[in-house]
């Protein structure tokens, strides 16, 4: 699996001193920055360096200055340039690396067009790209993101625009089409080369949305919803894996494999040491509809390569879960919170875990499916996201243990109705999940999922609580909890080398950027 996660060769021939001397960066002179400035770099599952790119003081009166930072992974500066822009003009869209290129994905404001450009590993340009007529969707889903930006969400902004890199061929840019009918996938290469196209039919009748989930070293894998028109309300869910050199789907496959089954997905993933696709998601009762009534279950489905089932699964709530549920959970089962899928790994011992969180909405409907789709007339409704939880599955997938790590609930804003079922891939989208990040060892034997919790105390000013929690094949559940309370402007969470996390606080009034490494004690 790939997100991020091959390193260039030449990071393992860093300098020792530079890098023992560092643990701490200041950066002065960054006028903006957010969450998606900076991609972590890994050998392996091991982060070894990050990718900056912020906003600096401007060259002059008719240029802005660019900042495009290389670190190593004790955040020693490895090289550096300054990229000159025109002022005002350019906002950036998506940072990330690819193994060998970086990938840097912007929105012209005066042109109104899309650029991309490309760097090697020792910051050299490669390439660039301009993309003069943008489709209408995108131009709409950019206009969104900045009055998302204008509302404080600046976290949020930019979530659909995607540069997703692909190791070994290049980059996948990803473009909507109509109302949301319909997608555009382009791959370039780390030349910004265009090597293939996989796109809707325009004569189709069918609205369709592709998301992809990850890369692998052939294979591109993305979740497709589709619907027969703008406002029907019946939402079915496919599992597509694409090939990575032709861009040819070679799998296209409803998640339901039989008329009894009534199933939405929202984790669709690849599992390298069985050479099998993996998909999750929850079950319903045959005459309830996926996305809008409550789920009986969740379930596991595993497939091979040339996409025949071998493993159906279901895991009830009032059956298998509740069984295995410590009595601190209870209360939220029966309060209705729903539990979004958001990573699936598996150990070298052949155990399965699935982190989760949970997250609920007051009324059902199929809102955010339709806003999703290019649905008009919705409204605007807040959801809720509260407690962590990790499921444990034994060799032969029997449900063993499941660990319930309560934190405070924070709001989300949802576009329509509340729709049980899509709901979590539209916080995921948006990233307003608290969720951070999986890291794992090279072995595969331990892991390390990461949280923000924002905890509220009655008469105290909240606080922002990193929770870490730790299991693996030492059959060990542990939780570290890190304060990383500040009176920055915006603070972002990154993963580092073992036994560490990275911190950014950004002070805007100040225009200073600090980043350290932070150790987890477990």
């Amino acid at each position: 699996m790939f997100s991020k996660r091959i390193l260039l060769a030449g990071l393992l021939s860093l300098s020792a001193p530079a890098a023992l001397l560092a643990q701490t960066q200041t950066l002065d002179g960054v006028s903006r920055i957010n969450r998606s400035a900076i991609s972590p770099i890994y050998a392996g599952n091991e982060v070894k360096g990050y990718i900056m790119y912020a906003k600096g003081d401007k060259a002059d009166k008719k240029n802005d200055n660019y900042l495009l930072d290389f670190y190593d992974q004790d955040l020693a500066k490895v090289s550096s340039v300054t990229v000159q822009k025109p002022a005002g003009r350019y906002y950036l869209l998506a940072n990330s690396f690819n193994g060998s290129a970086f990938g840097l994905y912007f929105y012209n404001t005066k042109d109104n067009s899309l650029e991309i450009e490309t760097y090697d590993t020792s910051l050299k340009k490669l390439g660039s790209k301009v993309i003069e007529e943008p489709s209408k969707m995108d131009k709409m889903k950019i206009q969104q993101a900045f009055m998302q930006k204008s509302s404080g969400s600046e976290e949020q902004a930019f979530s659909d625009m995607e540069l997703f890199p692909v190791p070994g061929y290049g980059f996948v840019r990803n473009s909507y089409e109509g109302i949301m009918k319909g997608y555009t996938l382009e791959m370039y290469d780390n030349q910004l080369n265009l090597k293939w196209t996989l796109a809707s039919d325009p004569k189709a009748k069918e609205y369709e949305m592709v998301n992809i989930s990850e890369a692998t070293d052939k294979y591109i894998l993305a979740t497709m919803m589709r619907k027969s028109g703008l406002m029907s309300k019946k939402i079915d869910s496919y599992m597509v894996v694409i090939d990575a050199a032709t861009g040819k789907k070679i799998m296209d496959l409803p998640v339901e494999t039989s008329k009894t089954e009534q199933l939405s997905l929202s984790s669709f993933t690849f599992d390298p040491a069985k050479r099998e696709f993996v998909a999750m998601g929850e079950y319903y009762k045959l005459n309830d509809k996926p996305f809008v009534n409550k789920s009986e279950g969740f379930y596991l489905k595993r497939f091979s390569e040339s996409g025949q089932p071998t493993l159906s699964k279901n895991y009830g709530w009032h059956n298998e879960v509740r069984a295995a549920m410590p009595a601190e959970a209870l209360p939220s089962l029966e309060a209705g919170y729903v539990n979004y899928a958001q990573s699936i790994v598996r150990g070298a011992n052949g155990k399965t875990y699935i982190v989760a969180e949970q997250y609920k909405v007051v009324a059902d409907g199929v809102g955010i499916a339709m806003a999703m789709m290019g649905g008009r007339g919705v409204g605007v409704q807040k959801g809720k996201i509260s407690n962590m939880m990790v499921f444990a599955l034994d060799p032969s997938y029997k449900l063993t243990d499941v660990k319930f790590y309560p934190k405070d609930e924070s709001q989300a804003t949802l576009p329509g109705i509340g729709a049980t079922g899509l709901m979590g891939m539209y916080l995921k989208a948006t990233g307003q999940f608290d969720y951070q990040f999986m890291q794992k060892n090279d072995a595969n034997s331990q892991f390390n999922a990461v949280y923000i919790n924002y905890d509220k105390e009655k008469g105290e000013k909240t606080k922002k609580i990193i929770g870490n929690m730790a299991f693996g094949d030492n059959g060990q559940f542990k939780l570290d909890k890190i304060d990383m309370t500040s009176s920055a402007t915006a603070s972002y969470l990154y993963p580092a080398k073992p036994g560490y996390l990275m911190m950014l606080d950004y002070l805007k009034k100040e225009k200073k950027v600090g980043m350290k490494l932070v150790k987890v004690n477990i």
